[in-house]
Formats: C-alpha cells, structure tokens, sequence
C-alpha cells in the first residue's frame, strides 16, 4: 500500500528517518496552540447569542433526541425554509454548554483542542501519504498557523467546522488502515466517522469522491493484486468509495424526512450565472491562501450575470495559470503526491462550490476553505522541502528547510494573530466586515446592531441607509433599519421596512414583535395582538416574544392570559428583569381590580 510513495520519498528523505520527529510533532501543535491563544478572551460574537446564549435545546440533556428531529435553527425559525442538519454540532454545544455554561471561555479552549487535532491528524495523513517525515510536519505547521483559519478557530460557532473536519480526517485515516490490516474493523470505523460526519456537516458527502480519487491516484489496485491495468483500477476504486453510498444515501433520507419542504433561501442563480461566478470564487479562495492580508467575516462578491475583465476573465486566467503550474509540479516533484495535493483541494472545495444555495452576501467565507487546506498545504509542504533541499542538517532536517519554514511561520503566525484580534466582540468583528466588504448587506447589518445595543440610534441609521441599495433581498437589512427607526420613534418609516422585512422573510419572529409594539404606541392593540401571537407561533421557544405578547395581552386587560405568556418566559430564561416587572405589574393591576370589585359591592 503506497510502497511506490514510501519508496520514492526514502532515497530523497532518508535523513529524516532518524529525525527526533515526536519533538517537532510537539513544537508544531505547541505553535499552532501560542498562535490562537489570544482568542481564549474573546467574547461571544453573532450567531454565538442565538445558537448558545439564547438557545434552550442546549441547555438540558432532554433536549438531545430532539437534535436529530430538526435543523439547527429550530429554536429560532421551527418553521423557516432554512437548511443545515448537523444535529452533531448541537451534541457539541450541549457538552460545551454543561462544562462551561455561558462564559466563553472555555468554548474557545474547546475550539483552540480542536484545531490542535485537526493539525495533528493532518500530520498523520501527509506521513501516510508521503512517507516521509519533513513534508508532514511542514503541512501540519502551515495547516495549523495559517491566518485563513481564523474564522474557525477564534470564532466559537465556526468551531463546528473543525468538528467535521476531524471526523472526516479520521474516516479517511481508518479506510486507508482498512488497506494494511484488519479491514473490516477499520471499515467499520470509518463508515461509522463518516456517518457522524455527515452529522456534523453535509460537506462529509464528498468522502467517496476522495476515496476514489485515492484508489485512482495510488493505482491501489496494481500494488495489491498485482493488475495495473485501467479497468483494474477504475473497478477497484469504484470499490472503495462503494460503501459510503448507503451511508450517505440513509443520511439524506432522514435529513429530507427531518426537514421536509425546507430548502435554503435564495437558492435561486441560473447555471450561467453559477458558470460566470465560479472564477471569482476560486480566485477568491486561491487569493486568501496564498496572500492572507485582508481577511474578515464577509466580503464583497456576488454573482455575475455578464462577462467582465475584473471579476470572470482575469480570475479565471489566474485559476488556469494555477492549475497549469500544478501540473507542471507533477514533473517536478513526485506526480502521485501532487495528484494527492490537489484531490485534497479540489474534492473538499466542491460543496463550497454550490454557492448557488448561499444568500448572495454569504457567497464565500474562510471557513469553507479550511478542509481544502489540508491540500494546499500539502501542496506547499512539497515545494518548500524540494525547493530548499539542503546537505546541511539541523535537529536531523535540513538547514534550509527549517530555516525557511521558521521564516514563514513567523510571517503566517503573525497575520493569524492580528486577523484574529477582530473576533474579540461583536463590535471589532463587524467593524472589521464593514471595512473589508463596504458593500455587503450583512456586514453593515450586523454592524448596526452592535451600535444599536449601544444604542447609537443615529449611527445605525446612517450605517444602514449608506448601503440600503445593496441590501436586496436582505430581510435582516430591512429589520434592523426599522428597528433603528423604532427606537428613534420614526414609527411609519419604522413600520414600512418592518413590513419588508416580513414580506421578505415571512417565518422571522422578530418583525412581528416590533410591528406589534408599534400598533401598541397608536393605539391599536387588536392589530398588534395578531402581529405579536404570530411571533409567538413562529418562534415558541423566544423568551422576549412571550413577553411581548403578554404585554399586548396586559394592554387588554387579559391579565390572566398575560401572566401565562410571562410564565412561559420566566421558564425559558429564568430570573429576566422585564417579565418579572411586568408580573408584578399584572398582580398589581390585578389586586386592584379585585380591592375595586370588593368595595363596589360593599
């Protein structure tokens, strides 16, 4: 198995034989783990409020059947067309969430342990792959302190990323033992990593496509029944990546089965459309590895619908000029372990690829690219240990080699520290957004928020109206700006973007809530009852739309159902101020009522 890699690599590598390689393991993994060190005071950030803080799946173990019967937003949208199934990353949370509780500390500890693993299990697969020990430390460092990964190492919602990531390293690990010894065991384990895969993240799917590519690229079939021919190795392949299919075919059963009807919205771009955005994509994931200097939460770049110099033709130029240069790598360095390089890249990307399912702000993001960099940095681990191939030996590696690698650490360890340093709150991460993509709806949405929690009204609205013609089909866009005019009391401007918000994302809660208490201001309870009760409806497990209703309820004099709807909150979010306020004003209201009765019939 892999003989033909073993071999070729010892002649060149033998040095590394006697290399002290549990040391520069341990150094690599001691690195990676200094580099996101800083991010363990770090504060919760965007989806971490809705996914952790404000989430009651995850704060009890009772909860847990409850993952695999819906999608990772039901406790906010039970009936929004949204699409994730990773009942795995809500496992996660919930373990997280019983060591830990809300202090974020120790989630980010959690996600530092888990890129740690992630890096070290890349090592495993580049020594496996190679045989040799140089390019497998080399990729591991420059997997585990590249700057590209910041989103998912010191952002704790991003941590799921590193989850799957592990399960998918160590699925494709245990079929590649299945190759050596015990196969049915090691089979075993790596259907059952793939299935928690899949769980965990549906880009898992690809795991047959790699292990076919492996079948193909190792010629597996030639070394281990001694028939090199093609059909033998197109039949043994298929093989391989065969028993993965019913796997992932039961995954999608239950998955349609769990979330029937629900498809991602703004899944809506034609196929030319896809066909002219691709190149800026690729370019766009090429770009952050190879020169990681701007890197944020959201960037500008949306679809194409014509051909353009800027944003088809010359990244599309680029990708082919990239593509070329691997391929003229194959003659250079050993073709088997280029192939491995880029099957790495290519097959992880692919779901990341299907961009046509992402609103069209969300179109790429650093974390998507986080797998595919296992490739990329074996790719670069390869040319880095021929390129500065050396005699001289330091700490049994060649001179150049560690001297170029410390190098590079230095400058990759860095840009991780600094891009990192933007995830420390909310307001850091979306100022940080807001200057990298000016443009984009979601940056300047979340942006807004921060200052409206700050209650910096005017700021926000000018943050919002500056980029409202980018907003399109944005309903958060249009929520927060009517929630920034609500506070400034701008009712009918507040109530035009809300009603927006609504015709554009019909299953949010939220702009129910704020147009009800709007109709409450103009004296107009019966309609803001129905606008509140629908909050309640589409999204039962939110404290503050109970509230809401309740005080609608409490506006009628419906004490009795009032104090239903407070009790509901309090059961959700025990100990909140304003529903325990408006219990006692409720009893008050309701005492006096009755002291009022009492003295009437006297």
């Amino acid at each position: 198995m892999m003989a033909g890699a073993e071999s070729s690599g010892a002649g060149r590598n033998a040095q590394g034989a006697g290399a002290p390689e549990k040391y520069y393991l341990r150094i690599v993994l001691l690195i990676t783990s200094i580099t996101y060190l800083g991010s363990l005071k770090f504060d919760f950030v965007s989806d971490d409020f809705s996914q952790i803080i404000s989430n009651p799946f995850i704060k009890a173990w009772h909860y847990v059947p409850q993952y695999f019967s819906g999608t990772v937003w039901r406790q906010m949208f039970p009936s929004a067309p949204v699409e994730p199934y990773r009942p795995l990353v809500l496992v996660w949370m919930r373990l997280n969430y019983a060591i830990f509780g809300i202090r974020p500390f120790g989630w980010h500890a959690m996600a530092i342990l888990l890129h740690v693993l992630v890096t070290w299990l890349v090592y495993v697969l580049v020594k496996k792959i190679t045989g040799r020990f140089t390019p497998a430390w080399l990729a591991a460092l420059l997997f585990g302190v590249h700057p590209v990964h910041h989103e998912v190492v010191a952002w704790i919602s991003g941590a799921g990323e590193s989850l799957f990531a592990a399960l998918f390293l160590g699925a494709f690990l245990a079929y590649w033992k299945s190759i050596e010894k015990s196969k049915a065991m090691w089979m075993t384990i790596s259907c059952v990593l793939f299935a928690l895969g899949l769980l965990g993240n549906e880009a898992a799917v690809v795991l047959p496509v790699l292990v076919f590519a492996h079948g193909w690229i190792a010629g597996s079939s030639g070394e281990l029944d001694g028939r090199a021919e093609f059909a033998g190795r197109i039949q043994h392949a298929i093989l391989s990546a065969a028993i993965y299919v019913p796997i992932a075919a039961v995954y999608f059963f239950v998955r349609y089965e769990v979330a029937s009807g629900y498809s991602r919205a703004g899944a809506s771009a034609s196929f030319s459309t896809w066909l002219l955005t691709l190149p800026s994509v690729l370019f766009f994931y090429a770009r952050n590895w190879f020169f990681p200097a701007r890197l944020a939460g959201n960037y500008d770049l949306y679809y194409q619908s014509g051909v353009d110099w800027a944003h088809v033709v010359m990244p599309a130029l680029i990708v082919l000029a990239l593509g070329g240069m691997i391929w003229v790598l194959r003659k250079w360095i050993d073709a088997r372990e280029i192939s491995f390089a880029a099957a790495w890249i290519v097959v992880p990307l692919l779901p990341a690829l299907a961009f046509v399912r992402f609103q069209p702000e969300e179109l790429v993001h650093d974390r998507y690219f986080y797998v595919p960099s296992i490739g990329a940095s074996l790719l670069v681990a390869l040319c880095l240990e021929r390129a500065l191939a050396s005699r001289r030996m330091v700490f049994g590696q060649p001179v150049r080699v560690v001297a170029g690698a410390l190098t590079l650490t230095l400058i990759l360890a860095g840009c991780a520290i600094w891009t990192s340093r933007f995830w420390e709150n909310g307001l850091t991460m979306y100022t940080r957004a807001h200057e990298i993509a000016p443009r984009n709806s979601a940056a300047a949405s979340g942006l807004s928020e921060e200052y409206l929690n700050r209650k910096d009204f005017d700021r926000a609205e000018a943050l919002l109206v500056s980029v409202a013609g980018n907003s399109g089909g944005d309903s958060r866009f249009s929520l927060n700006l009517g929630r920034t005019q609500y506070f400034k009391k701008q009712y009918a401007s507040a109530e035009e973007n809300l009603r927006r918000s609504i015709a554009l994302g019909p299953y949010v809660g939220e702009p129910y809530v704020y147009l009800g208490m709007i109709q409450l201001k103009q004296d107009h309870p019966r309609e803001a009852l129905v606008n509140l009760r629908r909050a309640v409806e589409l999204s039962p497990l939110e404290p503050h739309y109970r509230t809401s209703y309740g005080i609608g309820l409490e506006v009628i004099g419906d004490c009795a159902s009032a104090m239903s709807q407070f009790e509901e909150a309090l059961a959700l979010n025990p100990g909140d101020g304003l529903t325990q306020r408006e219990i006692y004003r409720c009893r008050s209201a309701a005492a006096a009522a009755g002291k009022g009765s009492g003295t009437a019939k006297r």
